[in-house]
């Protein structure tokens, strides 16, 4: 029985995650900052470890042999926060100890590493974008800037052997999306100025079962696109959600205010324009999404949230 460390598992893909991996008869060690989670994880059939993987040598003793590392992991981000130049220099900060002690476990450990990366790509009309496209960072997704060159050295290096997931905009019951849903549901969600911009999607539960063919193929060196099937944009996504939850319309915010509100860094992201394929984790990785639409996706998730709040 293989085993499989998770850092980070009790986040939105981590939930979906261990039940996955349990039910594949995986062993399964999962990190939390949150010792009351211990017991919730342990009741899925995984084994909890409390711990930050900032701090890796408080608890680096109590975690027995494993075969994969996962870390899903990142830095938190406020919802309706503004992101102002402390606060990212600070996420940048973390988000490089994330991967740094990470990859520096797996080296130790002497296994493979799963990595995550967001699709950060900008499509002009007509562009479809893949693995070979260029990272364009821009706004708050500059705290990823140092972690895009640690891949590629490890990748070239060979050391630690690395796979990367680079996932769409993820949804479920759960994280952020919670937020969302929400707000959402008080009538207080607002689309932000013309909302036609694309974004890839992935249902968190098709992100989760991604790691697990990874973790089956161990494709080691290659980058996988973790996206579903159906291009659309944040408006359409949005009004599709409003009316799964029988309320009006969300309106407009004007995107000079939400710069002026949150800040450029985080206006950036949410206005970035990008259109992506799969298919390089369809044919090398064997997976394909259950919910190839977020229609499909969203259906289910407002389903699920409506009768049961997150499981962490």
């Amino acid at each position: 029985m293989k085993a499989i460390f998770v850092i980070g598992g009790t986040g939105l893909v981590g939930s979906y995650l261990l039940p996955e991996l349990v039910k594949n008869k995986y062993s399964v060690y999962a990190l939390t900052r949150s010792p009351e989670k211990i017991e919730k994880i342990n009741q899925l059939g995984a084994n909890g470890i409390p711990g930050d993987i900032r701090r890796v040598s408080e608890w680096k003793e109590k975690l027995p042999a494993v075969d994969l590392i996962v870390l899903l992991a990142m830095p938190s981000v406020k919802p309706g926060k503004r992101i102002t130049k402390k606060i990212k220099k600070k996420l940048r900060e973390e988000t490089n100890d994330f991967f740094r002690n990470t990859m520096n476990l797996a080296s130790e450990r002497q296994v493979p590493v799963i990595l995550p990366g967001g699709t950060s790509y900008h499509t002009e009309e007509g562009d479809i974008a893949n693995e070979t496209w260029p990272i364009k960072r821009a706004g708050l997704t500059e705290i990823g800037a140092d972690t895009d060159l640690m891949i590629q050295d490890a990748i070239e290096k060979r050391s630690p052997q690395v796979i990367q997931m680079i996932y769409g905009k993820i949804y479920g019951n759960g994280g952020l999306f919670r937020f969302i849903y929400e707000m959402m549901k008080k009538g207080r969600f607002r689309i932000i100025g013309k909302g036609e911009n694309y974004i890839p999607n992935v249902h968190a539960g098709d992100a989760a079962r991604a790691i697990v063919k990874a973790i089956e193929k161990l494709p080691v060196g290659e980058k996988f696109i973790i996206a579903d099937d159906t291009p659309v944009t944040q408006k359409n996504f949005n009004l599709y959600m409003a009316e799964l939850m029988h309320q009006k319309r969300p309106g407009k915010i004007p995107a000079f205010l939400i710069k002026m509100i949150l800040g450029k860094d985080l206006y950036e992201v949410i206005s970035m324009n990008c259109i992506v394929s799969n298919e390089k984790a369809r044919k090398l990785l064997d997976w394909q999404p259950k919910y190839p639409s977020y229609k499909d996706g969203l259906k289910e998730t407002i389903n699920e949230m409506n009768n049961n709040l997150p499981y962490f």
